[in-house]
């Protein structure tokens, strides 16, 4: 009896004798069309007919079909699952990161996109001031005028406006809130000025971040102290109050500066702005405590219930006086027993807001969670965050949240704290 072909051919992988001997294994080229009899129909069957099968058919090729179906899979699971694809999906997502950030700079959404607040009307008043000082000097080469005449550099959202974030490196988010934010600047602070490698800022002060009215300009210098103080009710005085206490003058520039406050002071008398006694009354009758920063925080107070706000176990001075232990070398300064030492001070304290805030006074938990940022040690940080999440939380101001945390991150106290260096 004739032996059938296999149907793997020459790709079989059997090796017994059995098999061997009931199947030829010829090669692929040698293929030979294997007849199959066709079926009889039923009628047929029925009617005793005996016919011969004069049709054949090919059998089909099963062992080429699974070779293509193996290499179909390859190839597949090389696309979806190989270097090249995902190659190609990171390419895809950076270049619709780079789309949605192209488009954010197109407008000024790009600073409260980025900076989680907007910016009052004066802002953008002062910035068509500067950059109409000098004929043809606008955008990138008014900032760098300011600079150079006044050792001023406007930072910030003037950078924004000025086209240095359009074509720079895209950074995370935290690294925008971190842009120009000093070692003790709160959450409630942003940099506008900076006196050119110093620790002197202005900024705005905003109680909520949604505020973009009437709002306050305050003064730090960050190698000195934690303390802010407000120095304008407006940008524009804000501007002079710097020229006439922060930056030094010589007899080369002292005709441009003169020219300068006088062209300002020219436009608020044309453009009558929000003053420093007015706003600082107003603020003064919200403000709950002073803190140690000395800005004091405002928080909704419901005089009648007098819900919103209760004064701390301590004041001002026992809380530094509990600070003061991070000082102390019998303990060693920076050590654990120095923290420790200082924690279970403290955590009465921390009790004592957190119940408060049970009780609707969020203010208690904003004010000291902010005094012991004040203070500047980084060993609070964990407790800091424990008092001013759920105070802000509560508060409904959750960009602050951000800006805090995003701060604490990376607290540093350098001087040069632009993105634009870390993004490098």
């Amino acid at each position: 009896m004739p032996k059938q072909d296999c149907k793997y051919w020459d790709k079989c992988y059997q090796r017994n004798e059995a098999h061997l001997e009931k199947y030829n294994h010829p090669s692929k080229g040698t293929e030979t069309l294997k007849m199959a009899p066709k079926r009889k129909s039923s009628t047929d069957n029925k009617q005793g007919d005996e016919k011969t099968v004069t049709e054949m058919e090919p059998e089909k090729d099963v062992g080429n079909y699974e070779t293509e179906t193996a290499e179909l899979h390859k190839e597949a699971m090389n696309n979806i699952a190989g270097k090249n694809y995902m190659e190609i999906l990171e390419k895809r997502i950076r270049l619709s990161v780079q789309q949605e950030y192209d488009n954010l700079c197109e407008s000024n959404e790009f600073i409260r996109h980025k900076f989680l607040v907007e910016m009052p009307a004066d802002f953008y008043s002062f910035w068509q001031f500067i950059n109409g000082l000098k004929k043809d000097t606008t955008k990138a080469a008014a900032l760098l005028h300011i600079e150079n005449l006044f050792q001023l550099q406007l930072v910030g959202p003037f950078e924004f406006l000025a086209g240095k974030f359009h074509k720079a490196k895209i950074g995370e988010p935290g690294d925008y809130l971190r842009h120009w934010r000093f070692y003790y600047d709160p959450p409630e602070f942003q940099t506008v000025f900076v006196r050119k490698n110093t620790g002197i800022h202005y900024g705005y002060w905003r109680d909520v971040p949604q505020d973009k009215d009437r709002l306050l300009l305050a003064r730090n210098d960050a190698t000195q102290n934690c303390e802010f103080q407000f120095i304008a009710g407006n940008i524009f005085d804000a501007f002079v109050y710097y020229l006439e206490h922060d930056f030094a003058g010589t007899p080369f520039n002292a005709a441009q500066v003169t020219a300068t406050k006088k062209a300002v002071k020219q436009y608020l008398s044309d453009n009558p702005l929000p003053n420093l006694d007015t706003l600082t009354k107003e603020r003064n009758k919200r403000v709950m405590a002073k803190s140690f920063h000395r800005a004091g925080i405002v928080v909704p107070y419901e005089r009648k219930s007098q819900q919103g706000y209760r004064p701390l176990p301590v004041s001002d001075a026992e809380l530094k006086k509990i600070l003061a232990l991070f000082e102390r070398k019998d303990l060693g300064i920076d050590s654990d027993n120095a923290k420790q030492a200082v924690l279970e001070k403290l955590q009465p304290l921390a009790n004592a807001a957190n119940i408060a805030v049970d009780e609707c006074d969020f203010g208690t938990a904003l004010e000291l969670g902010l005094d012991l940022f004040s203070s500047g040690h980084k060993e609070l940080h964990m407790l800091i965050s424990s008092l001013l999440v759920p105070a802000y939380s509560l508060l409904s101001r959750p960009q602050f949240i951000a800006i805090a945390k995003a701060h604490m991150e990376q607290r540093r106290k350098e001087l040069n704290l632009s993105i634009f260096d870390v993004l490098k």
